[in-house]
């Protein structure tokens, strides 16, 4: 597994948290538990706004020709 697999893992499990603590973020009537998953969720948001980034510029950048076919040299 490459790197980029390992980034789009981590997307989808920190996705996945975000929308946990969305959940309960909306649905908790105590002020400072809600703030507090409400901070939880914007941290996730964060996270995943980074890993997307990585992702598109790990994907913008061409690969080697020799990558598709080893009898290429370049």
């Amino acid at each position: 597994m490459d790197a980029l697999n390992y980034l789009y893992l981590a997307l989808e499990d920190k996705i996945a948290n975000q929308s946990f603590y969305n959940h309960f973020s909306v649905r908790i009537t105590n002020p400072v538990v809600r703030e507090f998953f409400t901070r939880l969720r914007d941290e996730e948001m964060a996270h995943i706004s980074a890993l997307q980034k990585e992702i598109i510029a790990i994907e913008a950048k061409p690969f080697p020709v020799n990558i598709i076919s080893p009898k290429f040299k370049v």
